[in-house]
């Protein structure tokens, strides 16, 4: 389970409810969130304390931005260069996203988008300048860099974006399909396989599309102009509210 930055006190109630009952002691439960979002005074906190007195086993993982050396290896595996010779990109791309494996995919891809990181078939092998993308700019949480990419998408995939954003972060098929039936959402089907195959969404194992991070979701959801951003959501919640209906009904 995702975003547990986000979870109210409701909802942890369930969850220590769920994990602490002797019929599930069998399960394996994984549960994240940002550390750098939570107070210290935070339920989630509340929630582990719980836990640990119920004697449900706990293990906590903390996960960081990749090394300096690592970075490098991965980009010098993913541009098939020694790593002596990527580290001076890698040296720079980890100034600009701390590591951040999300931030450092956006990014590169990024600066090959914009012709910033090219192939050289005289020199068969990917070159670029370093005083140019040292001089690049990234936000910490990278929303300039989706926000930028998105503005360049196609029509269709724009408004695929915005109306899922309005569902959260992930959507039924059955609301994509109901959309795309109407006139002003034809595209979307055409949208929704174009944000799949660019890497903005996927679908998850319970056959939704879901936003593959929650940034992208922020980024989609900022496209949608102030003046119309009342009325996409409130459109799309009555659309699901009508699908909702439907599946009661069958």
């Amino acid at each position: 389970m995702d975003d547990f930055q986000w979870a109210d006190v409701t909802a942890l109630d369930v969850i220590h409810t769920f994990l602490s009952d002797r019929m599930g002691s069998c399960m394996f439960f994984v549960g994240t969130y940002r550390d750098n979002e939570v107070q210290i005074g935070h339920a989630l906190f509340d929630l582990m304390e719980r836990l640990e007195i119920s004697n449900v086993p706990l293990n906590k993982v903390s996960l960081t931005g990749l090394d300096q050396e690592h970075l490098n290896e991965m980009i010098s595996d993913a541009l098939c260069l020694y790593p002596r010779i990527s580290k001076s990109l890698s040296d720079i791309v980890f100034q600009k996203t701390k590591g951040n494996p999300f931030f450092v995919l956006e990014f590169m891809q990024s600066l090959q988008s914009r012709g910033l990181l090219l192939y050289d078939s005289c020199q068969k092998r990917w070159v670029w300048n370093e005083d140019t993308i040292r001089a690049e700019e990234i936000m910490d949480n990278v929303l300039q860099l989706l926000s930028s990419k998105m503005n360049r998408l196609s029509k269709d995939m724009q408004s695929l974006l915005e109306v899922m954003a309005c569902f959260g972060t992930s959507t039924n098929e059955s609301v994509i399909g109901y959309l795309s039936e109407s006139p002003e959402y034809l595209g979307l089907r055409n949208g929704l396989e174009g944000a799949i195959s660019d890497g903005f969404v996927e679908v998850n194992t319970e056959g939704k599309f879901k936003f593959v991070h929650d940034k992208v979701r922020e980024a989609a959801y900022n496209l949608i102009p102030d003046r119309d951003t009342k009325q996409v959501c409130f459109v799309s919640c009555m659309i699901c509210v009508f699908c909702c209906s439907l599946c009661v009904l069958t």
